[in-house]
């Protein structure tokens, strides 16, 4: 087994999911999308995710980014359509900042890595600055930190492994999902492949009828419409 191959193939998913779950108010923001669907589509972890890869690429060619950029208006900002929650603590515990928060900054404390907070508005279970944090760690293993790698495995098992299902089935089934259905496709996937090679089982959390209740509430809107958020403000 290619451990380093692997790792560096992770490591380009997370980049992968980070960019196609941030907003980007240019084209050259979704640069890196454009770079890796070739490279994936080489090279794909499934039949499924495959379709779905290829899916995404089409409908870049056809539609270009701006197509993203309103679906990602549509799916996470406006309040016509139904609620994603995007922290670790929501599909927890019902809300934002819980201990899912709590346990992901510790271990980002853990790391050589921080959150630059004066410029990034998103929390340490937040989605987005979770996959980029692991592609971070992975990145910097690769290079020798065998601590940052413990620290990926560690985060993925007690962060991401209990809610990255759900994000994912509500990414598909979103009543505007295109690329998002299609990235809930590859995420799943990968989320498998992960569990597999970290050794890590699946979650078998029995989720409380308020969680149940905030995640599937199909009618639920915001309160007010979210931040887009600028991946290049989260420096790790």
């Amino acid at each position: 087994m290619d451990k380093k191959a692997i790792n560096q193939a992770r490591s380009l998913y997370y980049i992968f999911f980070a960019k196609m779950l941030d907003f980007s108010s240019s084209d050259e923001g979704y640069k890196d999308v454009e770079t890796l669907l070739p490279i994936f589509l080489s090279n794909p972890l499934d039949e499924g995710s495959y379709e779905a890869l290829g899916a995404i690429q089409e409908k870049i060619k056809t539609e270009g980014f701006s197509a993203l950029r309103a679906e990602y208006d549509e799916v996470f900002v406006s309040p016509e359509s139904s609620f994603i929650p995007l922290s670790a603590s929501y599909y927890d515990e019902g809300r934002d900042d819980g201990q899912k928060r709590v346990k992901a900054a510790g271990l980002v404390l853990r790391s050589k890595f921080r959150r630059n907070k004066p410029l990034c508005n998103d929390s340490e279970d937040q989605m987005v600055f979770a996959f980029r944090l692991m592609s971070t760690l992975i990145e910097s293993g690769i290079e020798g930190d065998e601590e940052s790698l413990n620290l990926a495995h560690t985060f993925f098992a007690e962060i991401l492994n209990e809610c990255i299902d759900d994000f994912a089935e509500l990414l598909f089934t979103h009543e505007k999902s295109v690329f998002y259905k299609n990235t809930a496709i590859v995420l799943k996937a990968f989320s498998d492949f992960e569990r597999l090679y970290l050794d890590v089982a699946p979650s078998q959390k029995v989720a409380s009828a308020h969680r149940v209740s905030a995640v599937i509430q199909t009618d639920r809107k915001p309160l007010s419409q979210r931040i887009r958020r600028n991946l290049d403000e989260i420096v790790l």
